[in-house]
């Protein structure tokens, strides 16, 4: 808003410091005032500048502040830096606009031009500003001395807190000192606790896969019995849930993969028709006792083949429709897929199960997911269950990116569904299936190294692969070090390579492979490992390999992996492995002889390469278990796990498992600190069992 200069003598006439002056006078003053504006926060003059104006806020607002801290808030009609008309000296604050605002500013220069003729007027203004200046000034001490005691205070208090947290910390260090040696006991306590829980893991693991086995294997059986159709269907459906079931238990054994959340979801081919017909198979005949009508839409616009994981897929959809079919006395129960959406890539997909049963109250809904849950105490006399199922499914929709819903009516049934994104998957129409010898004419004349440490597993994996591919030309390496020679030298098509070796192991000699330049550091690698654990998996692609390979292998199996690696886009596919059959009893160290049923499936059963492969354990042992008594006698860990490791991959050759699990528990044990001193027992048990195997197999030499 404009200021006319006897509007702005009119303000000065307010002051109290310009009071007494003539009217004729302010007018003159007011003409020589400078106006100024400032945006909000802008600094009107900064803390130790020199104080050369009196400023009048005409308009807006300001604050006086030393840094963060302010002193005061001002408004239209005060006015701040009148001590600059006595002297001009540093200002003791700053001072910043707190909205947009118009300031009024009278230099000393034009105060004392205006004012020096009229002494008795400048005696009073200099008389109030000094008045105001011990004003200040004994408020400014005032509030000093107030902030020293409020310090003194503080410090009194930090002091005396301290004092005390260093007494707190002497009693929780001595506290500390004492839970460290109560959590010492609870450390062994605990593991051997663990050591039990796995035990007993491992026992039921065996108890339940066994059965699980022999159901699997006598349907197969079954199977090739050319059965009538209507039992062909059975079979069928018994095999397909017996293979859920076992990956399932398998899942649910593994307590700690559960516990830390480590579930992982398989991602191959999945078929959301075939999967629904299994469902529906698998209900039908319980549908059909009850009297209910079960019905399976799946939507013809679902791409055939999708990528997921068919298996948890088929649990969740199978534990729904169990459900529905168990809750219900009368009426459906619809089984519905269908596709909401399509893009380039992904197939998103709508899967529902609907019922027409007892239903449930908005109160019994709001717990159905909960572990352990049912609708009611009598729900579960007349229907049984756990409660586990639908919390599960739960669970598991959430892994495959989906959310498991439902709703429901006492009386009128229930839905549940979910919905989630599937990738599509393109396959190959000119693929098919073909014998082992065409993948081995595909792979003829190609160049191996093999390196591995252990000569029994060596000689093994040569003459397997002198075998299966004609013309092969193999070399061999006993560490990753003369491996990474050899691969400079000459041209490998692929490499096997052991993982634990002297030297430099396969982990190590891999990353080195990696970092030569190409095309060296192309050559596809596949680990030999005794271990195929998913953690094991991973850790060798993470190190640079390109596929993991279990000892003992099996010759499909093998070749299936030479021909995925080097060569990628072949149309060659090697049909897989059989569902295995009923499991055959475990090996016994006092009967070594029974694995030779294994030695027999691993050679073909070429009498020659049984002999040969005897022949080379029996060597192997001979050197070994000298070893494995002096490391024992001298209490060396590093020895005995030498010793131990070389022999146990023989052991799995020979199908000798009760012997490779004793030897495999042994190096456990050695690498978490143990020592031969307090592993004597099973360390003698080993070497009881290998004497027992060295005489059944001497004797069966010689006969």
């Amino acid at each position: 808003m404009p200021f006319t200069v006897n509007a702005l003598a009119e303000q000065l006439g307010q002051m109290d410091i310009f009071q007494s002056i003539p009217a004729p006078v302010l007018l003159h003053l007011a003409g020589k005032i400078r106006l100024e504006q400032f945006d909000t926060g802008a600094l009107v003059f900064l803390k130790e500048q020199p104080g050369r104006a009196l400023y009048l806020i005409l308009d807006g607002a300001a604050r006086v502040h030393d840094g963060d801290y302010t002193l005061t808030h001002m408004h239209t009609g005060h006015c701040f830096g009148e001590m600059a008309l006595l002297d001009e000296g540093p200002r003791s604050m700053s001072v910043s606009a707190t909205a947009p605002s118009t300031l009024a500013r009278i230099d000393r220069d034009v105060f004392f031009d205006v004012l020096g003729d009229y002494p008795d007027i400048m005696q009073r203004i200099v008389s109030l500003l000094t008045r105001r200046l011990r004003f200040q000034t004994d408020k400014t001490l005032e509030e000093l001395r107030r902030r020293e005691e409020k310090l003194s205070q503080l410090v009194e208090e930090r002091t005396a807190e301290l004092m005390r947290q260093m007494a707190e910390a002497e009693h929780l260090r001595e506290k500390a000192e004492l839970e460290k040696q109560e959590a010492e006991r609870q450390r062994r306590r605990a593991e051997q606790s663990e050591r039990a829980e796995q035990q007993f893991l491992a026992n039921m693991s065996h108890e339940i896969r066994t059965p699980m086995n022999a159901v699997m294997g006598m349907t197969n059986l079954l199977l090739q019995k050319k059965p009538r159709e209507d039992q062909l269907l059975y079979l069928h459906s018994i095999r397909q849930s017996s293979e859920a079931l076992l990956v399932i238990l398998n899942d649910i054994l593994d307590i700690s993969k559960i516990q830390a959340g480590k579930l992982e979801l398989e991602n191959t081919g999945l078929e959301v028709a075939a999967i629904l017909e299994q469902v529906r198979t698998t209900l039908q005949f319980r549908a059909e006792e009850k009297g209910l009508t079960l019905t399976v839409e799946c939507d013809t616009a679902i791409p055939p083949l999708l990528t997921g994981d068919p298996v948890r897929l088929q649990q969740v959809l199978l534990n729904l429709a169990g459900n529905a079919v168990k809750f219900t006395d009368k009426g459906v129960v619809m089984l519905i897929a269908r596709q909401t959406g399509l893009t380039r890539t992904h197939s998103r997909l709508h899967f529902e199960v609907r019922d027409t049963g007892i239903g449930m109250t908005p109160e019994q809904l709001a717990v159905v997911f909960e572990s352990f849950r049912q609708a009611s105490s009598e729900t579960t006399r007349k229907y049984g269950g756990t409660g586990l199922g639908l919390s599960i499914s739960k669970q598991l929709v959430e892994l495959l990116g989906g959310s498991l819903a439902a709703k429901s009516s006492p009386g009128k049934g229930s839905a549940f569904w979910f919905d989630f994104d599937l990738e599509i998957r393109t396959e190959n129409p000119l693929k098919k299936e073909t014998p082992l010898q065409d993948a081995a004419a595909v792979l003829r004349n190609k160049r191996i190294l093999v390196v591995e440490d252990n000569p029994f597993n060596r000689i093994v994996a040569v003459e397997t692969l002198e075998l299966l591919l004609p013309g092969v030309t193999i070399q061999t390496a006993e560490h990753g070090l003369e491996a990474l020679r050899l691969v400079q030298e000459s041209r490998f098509d692929v490499i096997l390579m052991d993982i634990s070796m002297p030297v430099m192991d396969g982990l190590e000699a891999t990353q080195a492979i990696r970092a030569l330049p190409p095309p060296y550091n192309a050559i596809p690698i596949i680990a030999f490992t005794a271990s195929v654990t998913k953690k094991e998996v991973r850790r060798c692609l993470g190190h640079g390999m390109n596929a993991c390979i279990p000892k003992p292998f099996k010759d499909a199996e093998l070749l299936r992996t030479l021909l995925a690696v080097i060569e990628p886009n072949d149309t060659l596919q090697l049909p897989e492995e059989p569902p295995p059959g009923p499991e055959p009893p475990a090996a016994e160290p006092e009967n070594p002889i029974q694995p030779l049923v294994f030695l027999e499936q691993l050679t073909g059963g070429n009498i020659l390469r049984i002999r040969k492969y005897l022949g080379l354990y029996l060597q192997s042992t001979t050197a070994a278990l000298p070893r494995i008594e002096a490391a024992l006698e001298t209490n060396d860990p590093e020895e005995l796990r030498r010793a131990v490791h070389t022999l146990k991959p023989q052991f799995r050759f020979l199908g000798l498992e009760t012997m490779a699990e004793l030897a495999q528990e042994i190096e456990t044990q050695l690498l978490e600190k143990a020592t031969p001193a307090t592993l004597s027992t099973p360390v003698r048990q080993l070497i009881g069992a290998i004497r027992r195997s060295v005489a059944s197999y001497e004797n069966y030499l010689q006969a």
